[in-house]
């Protein structure tokens, strides 16, 4: 056999003996790992990462992927550190005190309880990862070891262990990696549904009112009420000599009504009459259409208003958080107002069942027929600059409507983007997300259900 042929099937059999260990590896730990992970990224939590040699690349390589590797919509990573990384620090420890020390020194004087190690060791009998181990657990930092072997001294040291079934060294770096990168992959797309704070630009300015829509922001009693109004107006346009096929007219609607949530209903049902026009057809007044669509609308929500009306817990019919967040600012003293394209009567109403109203002494407002040409929140925005005396920077705003964040950011205030998946009552909206950024959304939430840290980040708590 020739030289070549023989390295060729040195390395076919080395990569197969890799892929072959990795069919073998148990990965229970590793989803348990991402787990702990997914449960601590709204959190202070810092994780550090350290190893020897080859070992302390991976730590350092790990770092990367847990700060820009694991986001998700531009939100942010982790808080990590690869105690391994700088040659002045651990020279200096090593130097002055000894090479075993470089590692838990770091730890001692960086780390905190509810922090994250991570271990990678080859052997898992590295005396400066031991020590490491050893100080984490004295100060109830949680423990990781990526390790091979046997796994060690280090294997009864970690709280969790992905230990790589083999004795050669380079094939358990090699499976560190693959470890690596499968627990990063799937952080990114377990966090696809665990959101936090999206951030497109900073609040600059201390907040005095704060502005919230109703429907979709922090009602979920008419949930669904897009699909109803889809449906209804593409079933009207379907019947004009000039109709295109129905997915078409899917589409249009879903883009017009979408670019007109926020406004009072009698907008969009103005928008059908003028589409309904382009198409050949002679439209009913806009008034029609609105009477019919709440019709249609009333059915889907008089089962969840019964049960408010026999004294349910209106808990499931909130967006997530509301309560704790309208509490809060309360509390401070920040005046909350509720703006939305719904009849005001009807979010009135709706804002008692929910036991929601008393939290809005600065005023519920909504549609008025009379009023059908003016859109609502421009009103309400208008009358809180003027009789507050406001600079339009002092307006925070939530809204899950194309026209409150605009309206908000074109007169300078802060709008926050309520993207939330008002079906599931978890993570986002997708195509809500990028409409409300298309409007001009400052920051994307799904809820407010991360009270503590939305409460810092805009500067009022």
């Amino acid at each position: 056999m020739s030289s070549e042929n023989s390295s060729n099937k040195f390395l076919k059999n080395y990569t197969n003996d890799v892929s072959r260990l990795l069919l073998e590896t148990d990965y229970d730990n590793l989803y348990k790992i991402a787990d702990l992970f997914v449960k601590i990224k709204n959190t202070n939590t810092r994780i550090f990462t350290a190893g020897n040699g080859g070992s302390a690349s991976t730590a350092s390589h790990i770092v990367n992927d847990l700060i820009k590797g694991v986001r998700v919509f531009n939100r942010s990573g982790f808080s990590a550190e690869c105690l391994a990384d700088s040659n002045s620090v651990i020279t200096c420890l090593a130097n002055d005190f000894s090479y075993e020390d470089i590692f838990s020194l770091q730890l001692e004087t960086k780390g905190t309880s509810g922090d994250i190690l991570i271990l990678f060791s080859g052997s898992g009998n590295s005396p400066n990862v031991i020590k490491a181990a050893k100080k984490a657990k004295e100060m109830a930092i949680t423990t990781i070891g990526f390790l091979g072997r046997d796994g060690g001294q280090l294997l009864k040291s970690c709280d969790f262990v992905m230990l790589a079934p083999t004795w050669n060294m380079e094939k358990i770096e090699d499976l560190h990696i693959v470890y690596m990168h499968a627990l990063i992959s799937l952080i990114r797309e377990m966090l696809k549904d665990t959101w936090g704070i999206e951030v497109i630009s900073y609040p600059e300015h201390q907040f005095s009112h704060v502005l919230f829509d109703f429907d979709g922001t922090v009602s979920l009693l008419r949930e669904g009420w897009q699909t109803i109004m889809h449906q209804y107006f593409v079933e009207v346009l379907m019947e004009t000599p000039q109709a295109e096929n129905k997915d078409t007219l899917q589409d249009i609607v879903e883009e017009f009504v979408g670019m007109l949530t926020g406004k009072q209903t009698i907008f969009q049902c103005m928008r059908l009459a003028e589409e309904v026009k382009k198409r050949g057809g002679t439209p009913l007044e806009p008034l029609e259409y609105k009477k019919e669509y709440l019709s249609r609308l009333e059915k889907l929500t008089t089962d969840r208003k019964d049960v408010l009306i026999n004294g349910g817990n209106p808990e499931p019919y909130l967006v997530p958080g509301t309560i704790e967040l309208l509490t809060k600012l309360n509390a401070l003293g920040l005046p909350c107002f509720l703006a939305s394209g719904t009849d005001e009567v009807d979010v009135i109403r709706e804002a008692k069942l929910l036991k929601i109203d008393h939290f809005f002494a600065g005023g519920i407002f909504g549609a008025k027929d009379s009023e059908s040409t003016t859109c609502s929140k421009t009103k309400v925005v208008k009358r809180l600059i003027y009789e507050n005396q406001l600079e339009g920077n002092n307006l925070l705003s939530f809204g899950d409507g194309y026209v409150e964040i605009e309206l908000v950011n074109s007169i300078g205030g802060y709008a926050i983007g309520v993207a939330s998946d008002e079906v599931n009552r978890q993570g986002i909206d997708i195509t809500k997300r990028e409409r409300l950024i298309k409007a001009g959304a400052h920051a994307i939430i799904p809820d407010f259900k991360d009270v503590e840290n939305l409460m810092k980040y805009i500067k009022i708590s």
